[in-house]
């Protein structure tokens, strides 16, 4: 049966099992030992007084949010391009590129959450006798969960985007260490920032999650200018902190598929 005779719902049900049977058959459980196996190099430089002061917990943040960022990237920067020219000729028989580009994002988010799950249990292990006694929104181990989600999350749909926007897995390739260094350079956690740049870090994944982690252990000094900006006087800085991070990390994740669907529906405009 031709794309055009299912509904929309349908070519969702339809593209997100497809997903899953090339989750078995391409062996893309494989990233899940791949984010075990990054977390595990990250636990051993990451200080022994991330969670306890300041200047260890921003450099084991980055450290985190560096391996988030990349995970995401890296689970999905292909998935769409390679995959372009059966796009097209479907897409001329009645493929709905919103019910294609939101079976990918299902698809990602199951895989994200258990990327997240062992980001997580691997932080928490690491620093288990120094963790923050409760949570700001929630558990602590939740609002972390939560945040490493999100940033994993929102790093896949902006490969969800470039994946959607060049027409080739080597220009896909070529394009995500571009994405990996802005996220990463911008994130403030390194160079200071003024200026454009400056302006620029409020775009970029890893400033969010960063400011979030911090938050979750209580640095205040690395989020004070993030505190001043949302008007949180007389509230609980940190959590006012945490949840606006985990909103624009959303917002960010809302617009790169918004941005997607709107880029791939130019696909049938191809010259090949």
């Amino acid at each position: 049966m031709s794309p055009g005779h299912i509904s929309g719902a349908g070519q969702i049900r339809v593209y997100v099992g497809k997903c899953f049977r090339l989750f078995s058959t391409e062996r893309q459980w494989k990233n899940f030992i791949s984010t075990a196996i990054i977390m595990g190099i990250i636990s051993l430089v990451t200080s022994e007084d991330m969670f306890r002061s300041y200047s260890p917990t921003k450099n084991g943040a980055f450290a985190i949010v560096c391996a988030c960022v990349w995970i995401g990237l890296f689970n999905s920067i292909q998935s769409i391009c390679r995959e372009r020219s059966i796009i097209k000729r479907e897409y001329r028989t009645g493929l709905r590129i919103s019910s294609y580009i939101l079976a990918h994002v299902v698809y990602e988010l199951v895989l994200c959450a258990v990327e997240a799950l062992i980001v997580t249990v691997v932080v928490c292990l690491k620093n288990f006798n120094h963790l923050p006694d409760s949570g700001l929104l929630l558990p602590m181990a939740l609002d972390l969960y939560i945040t490493l989600f999100l940033v994993v999350f929102s790093a896949d749909m902006i490969a969800i985007l470039v994946s959607s926007i060049v027409h080739s897995e080597n220009t896909a390739m070529t394009v995500m260490p571009f994405v990996l260094i802005v996220q990463l350079v911008m994130s403030g956690a390194v160079f200071p920032l003024e200026g454009m740049t400056e302006g620029i870090s409020w775009f970029t994944l890893s400033r969010w999650g960063l400011n979030a982690i911090c938050a979750i252990a209580n640095t205040n000094a690395g989020v004070e200018a993030e505190y001043m900006a949302i008007g949180a006087t007389g509230a609980d800085p940190e959590a006012l902190t945490l949840l606006s991070a985990w909103l624009l990390l959303l917002a960010f994740s809302a617009a790169y598929i918004a941005l997607s669907i709107l880029f791939l529906r130019r696909v049938d405009k191809d010259k090949r």
